[in-house]
């Protein structure tokens, strides 16, 4: 694939991340209570340079996610309640469940083989057949308890992927993303997206890319399993 090709898709899939994890901080409730929360910044899919393992480094030449003004997720802190418990008794307690869990991004890139466009309707049978469900901000996602475990967007702003339009549209890749805590563990979540991932790539004659730009490989795999259980146990998962 060309320079060309792949600045495109980055710059596509930089900006449909940056669309859906925007609309998941600015839904009513999130607004209500924004000002309750710590916070930490979450670096767009692909760190600045230096920033080690982090799976953002294949968008790094973008930047963070302020650019987009998302760069600031949250975690409510519930106020103290217990009216005559002392402030030494809680103080660590306290500390512990203020401290906020820093998102982690995941993503990869389905790219068509040829650098061609794929077809809508090849691209929804492939979709259905893994078990996503389309639905929030008109993409496919896998649902576990309710909430998304991973999405899957079209690398074509703003990533919609309507059924309805199945026979309209045409794009050159998909992004496959997950926002880390989600609904089941971490390390099932990840394996759970590289096995869809590589399964729509062959089904839609494509090829799956890791956050260095390069097919995905075990040892890519590997490192990234790796990255994922670093975060988590930073995080205290």
């Amino acid at each position: 694939m060309s320079p060309t090709q792949w600045a495109l898709l980055i710059v596509g899939a930089v900006a449909v991340i940056a669309i859906y994890w925007f609309s998941r901080r600015e839904r009513p409730e999130a607004r209500r209570r924004r000002s309750e929360a710590p916070v930490k910044t979450v670096k767009l899919p692909g760190a600045a340079p230096g920033a080690g393992n982090d799976q953002m480094d294949m968008f790094s030449r973008f930047g963070e996610f302020d650019e987009f003004g998302v760069g600031k997720p949250r975690k409510r802190v519930s106020p103290d309640l217990g009216g005559g418990t002392s402030v030494a008794g809680t103080g660590a307690a306290a500390a512990a469940a203020a401290a906020p869990v820093e998102e982690k991004i995941v993503a990869l890139l389905i790219a068509e083989r040829e650098g061609t466009a794929i077809f809508g309707e090849r691209i929804h049978a492939a979709l259905q057949a893994q078990g996503l469900q389309f639905g929030d901000r008109k993409i496919y996602h896998r649902i576990a308890r309710g909430a998304p475990v991973f999405s899957v967007a079209s690398l074509i702003k703003p990533g919609h992927l309507d059924p309805a339009q199945r026979r309209e549209f045409s794009t050159p890749g998909l992004s496959v993303f997950m926002v880390l805590p989600g609904p089941t563990a971490p390390e099932e979540a990840i394996a759970d997206m590289f096995l869809t991932a590589r399964a729509l790539a062959r089904e839609l004659n494509a090829d799956v890319y890791d956050s260095n730009r390069e097919p995905l490989t075990a040892a890519a795999e590997g490192a990234i399993v790796a990255d994922v259980k670093a975060w988590a146990r930073l995080q205290g998962l």
